[in-house]
């Protein structure tokens, strides 16, 4: 069936919409569509596309509005009907956004209830009205939630989900109970984290043991109470921020804390408040922790957090944050250790072991004797192809690259010159012939368009002209000083971070040990100055 015959119809409620009420609900909507069409378009067909309790602020997490958006966009559909504007977009600057790329597609826009055809016949300003009517209630709204939230906190009412090793009391509201498998898992963390251990050591001893997380325990108490837990997806790997966010939080020593996050409007991400305007309740539930203990992993976790020495390091690790996994992409590191020779493991593997990817485990010799041939072949290279540049000829070059550009600049000035004269001939011309302005404006618009491309061309030519012959002038002085440093570096036995620095970009390794090297940009475009000089 052609575009043209086919209708589009959208209705939508939202989760603060009231079902019961038959001013919103998915059936109103479609009723007053269906006899809409029925009286307008007696002979059109109408699909239907609809999405429940989203909300009009955005269209990205509307699953219908984007299925019915693709055949709006590529013609399927050629008109589009709603009840009103609030059903399609609450968010004025989004909503009169959308309904130009529709308009622009070539698509007709109706709203019923606003008594609006667009582009048909409508009046733009009206339905600038209109959305900026639309999106008050949500502004409002989203004004009330956060004043309910802030009360609530100031009652020290619990807001949101429980930390992992409790759970929120199925019937009595704002009760926070212990569960017991959970609350064993975060004993365990405060004993290893005392015994000295690390997050990410005590992460996967979790992992290994089978200990649940936080989103298995979830699993379970949607089972527990005959809840859907489809939608839950249980990861069974403890991560590094998982539990050092259990060994700071005070909410295992009976401690509410609120007014932690805040979000500064609709749509906008959560950031973190100042500590002195947190909400403190002490004693607010049964804690799982004792205090001394939770202080003690406090005082260690200060300690390990300010008592790294910040100046150079005790084992220069030359490749560090050069070198890369090929596979994965992530950095490289090394474990420094005075008893064995320095090596280079995949960032992925050391945090998450074989699940993420393979160690890719390197010494730091190889990579020594891998960045030695590939310098000393750059270096072979380069000299070979300087036998063969004339550096007169290069000169010579030089020589006529400047007559090139002061040609050009004679050019650029004739050319503005002409762009003068063809001003003075348009106001002349439409002086003399005003009921032909339209075309002479256009005529004259091709020729000054026209005179302006050859001059951005000459002026771009120039600037080519400009860079190469100062790249000309000191390439013998740069590859003179590349030549030093590789001959300085090749008689090295071990290189230096600041070695490394000078020539390499980046480094990577994949599985099979084999090593790439990337030098510098400064160097790679001095040896393609030198293969263009060669060339020529």
């Amino acid at each position: 069936m052609k575009a043209k015959d086919r209708i589009a119809a959208y209705c939508r409620i939202s989760v603060d919409d009231d079902l019961d009420n038959d001013n919103v609900s998915i059936e109103n909507q479609k009723s007053i569509i269906s006899a809409y069409v029925k009286e307008k378009f007696p002979d059109m067909p109408c699909d239907f596309y609809e999405d429940r309790d989203k909300s009009g602020y955005s269209f990205e997490e509307r699953d219908g509005y984007q299925e019915m958006r693709k055949k709006l966009f590529n013609g399927y559909y050629k008109i589009l009907i709603i009840k009103n504007f609030s059903r399609f977009s609450r968010r004025n600057s989004l909503g009169l956004y959308e309904l130009e790329l529709l308009r622009d597609a070539g698509v007709r826009i109706i709203s019923i209830q606003d008594n609006i055809d667009f582009p048909n016949n409508a009046d733009w300003l009206n339905i600038q009205f209109k959305f900026l009517m639309n999106e008050q209630p949500v502004s409002e709204a989203s004004k009330n939630v956060r004043g309910i939230i802030k009360n609530r906190q100031r009652n020290a009412e619990w807001v949101c989900n429980a930390p992992y090793g409790y759970y929120l009391h199925p019937l009595k509201k704002n009760t926070v109970c212990i569960d017991e498998e959970g609350a064993a898992v975060v004993r365990k963390i405060f004993e290893l984290y005392l015994d000295g251990w690390g997050y990410k050591r005590i992460a996967n001893y979790l992992t290994e043991h089978n200990a649940p997380t936080g989103r298995m325990l979830m699993v379970k108490h949607a089972l527990e109470r005959e809840k859907d837990p489809s939608k839950i997806n249980p990861s069974p790997i403890w991560s590094i921020v998982s539990v050092s966010k259990i060994v700071s939080n005070d909410f295992y020593i009976g401690t509410l804390r609120q007014n932690v996050w805040t979000r500064a409007g609709i749509n906008k991400r959560d950031v973190r408040t100042d500590p002195k305007d947190h909400m403190i309740f002490e004693n607010h539930h049964e804690p799982i922790i004792e205090k001394e203990v939770f202080e003690k992993a406090q005082e260690i976790a200060k300690h390990r957090t300010t008592s790294h020495y910040k100046g150079k390091r005790k084992y220069e690790i030359p490749y560090s944050g050069r070198i890369y996994c090929a596979d994965c992409g992530a950095h490289m590191f090394s474990i420094s250790n005075p008893k064995r020779p320095n090596a280079y493991f995949c960032g992925s593997y050391h945090r998450r072991g074989l699940k993420a990817c393979t160690s890719h485990h390197i010494h730091e010799s190889k990579l020594n004797e891998a960045v030695k041939n590939y310098i000393r072949a750059v270096k072979e290279n380069l000299q070979d192809k300087l036998i063969n540049i004339n550096l007169d000829s290069s000169k010579e070059q030089v020589e006529k690259n400047k007559m090139r550009i002061a040609n050009l600049q004679n050019f650029i000035s004739d050319k503005k010159s002409e762009l003068a004269i063809s001003m003075q001939q348009r106001i002349k011309q439409i002086a003399k012939n005003p009921e032909n302005e339209e075309s002479l404006v256009e005529t004259f618009d091709t020729v000054d368009n026209c005179l302006r491309k050859e001059m951005e061309n000459a002026e771009l030519e120039i600037e080519f002209l400009t860079d190469e012959s100062e790249k000309r002038k000191e390439i013998k002085n740069n590859i003179d000083t590349v030549l030093d440093t590789f001959n300085h570096l090749l008689s090295k036995e071990r290189f230096t971070e600041k070695d490394i620095e000078l020539i390499i970009d980046r480094i990577t390794v994949d599985e099979d040990k084999t090593i790439t090297i990337f030098l510098k940009s400064s160097i790679t475009d001095l040896i393609d100055l030198v293969d263009r000089t060669q060339e020529e």
